[in-house]
């Protein structure tokens, strides 16, 4: 029932939710229909990588949008519409562009609802092994319809941690997360796609993800945002804060909560 909560657009999260999986679903559809070894790809001034695949999804959505919520923005990695409207459709359309080109089956669809910067409903597909993560605020996360929660696990041999990596970000904790590795013997993983990693920490698979990030990538964390917090984690950026979604941001740290504080200390300016 929590998700029948009225948002201030009209419509409850939960036929808000209902739109977002529907639409990742067809997005991922587009995924699977590009995706082969070679792929043909641009490279953009943010020295990020698109292919026609990423851009035929953004319009989707983009189109999508217009037609269910004609007066909601749309910020989309690969193109945007704005609108004098509280609610803005925040979208990756294909995270983890460079693996997908390469022929390797990591990427993923994102799409969330974000309300005066905050994400009240998060979307991720995997089209590659079906796993559908959803969370709305207030009414908890799931994947594939059953319910997540994040693990209980501390940073030591056990656990298995995330850093996502950029040409052109702003800040670069690699090396601490390396450190960190050697001192306690956590894993660290470069899995290639920041929203497919912090959804394994929502299903609690990974304990952690940093994201160091760069200019307008709140399209990388704003679906995260509300599904792993409703798995029972936490999201800020990389210096312990909130932040708004429907802006740039600070990066992210994504975490089962247990070990955040921790990560937070790895940070240095």
């Amino acid at each position: 029932m929590k998700n029948k909560v009225i948002s201030h657009g009209g419509q409850s999260r939960g036929e808000y939710l209902t739109f977002a999986k529907q639409l990742a679903l067809k997005s991922g559809d587009i995924m699977l229909k590009y995706f082969q070894v070679g792929l043909e790809s641009k490279v953009k001034n943010d020295k990020s990588i698109v292919s026609v695949a990423d851009e035929e999804i953004n319009q989707l959505v983009i189109d999508e949008v217009s037609k269910e919520y004609p007066d909601f923005s749309v910020f989309g990695e690969e193109g945007s519409v704005h609108k004098k409207s509280n609610f803005v459709w925040v979208c990756d359309p294909l995270d983890g562009t460079v693996p997908f080109v390469k022929g390797l089956p990591v990427s993923v669809f994102s799409l969330a609802l974000v309300e005066d910067g905050k994400p009240i409903v998060g979307v991720v597909y995997d089209p590659f092994t079906k796993r559908l993560y959803c969370g709305t605020l207030g009414g908890g996360a799931t994947l594939n319809d059953s319910s997540i929660i994040v693990s209980n696990k501390i940073l030591d041999r056990q656990a298995t941690i995330d850093s996502e990596w950029y040409p052109n970000t702003k800040f670069d904790f690699d090396p601490a997360c390396h450190e960190l590795s050697f001192k306690t013997g956590v894993y660290v993983l470069h899995i290639g796609s920041t929203i497919n990693a912090a959804c394994m920490v929502a299903s609690g698979q990974l304990e952690a993800m940093i994201f160091d990030g760069s200019e307008g990538k709140n399209v990388d964390i704003a679906a995260v945002k509300v599904i792993v917090e409703e798995a029972g984690g936490k999201v800020t950026d990389l210096f312990g804060n909130e932040q708004r979604y429907d802006q740039a941001i600070k990066g992210a740290i994504v975490s089962n909560g247990i070990v955040h504080d921790q990560l937070i200390n790895l940070v240095e300016v």
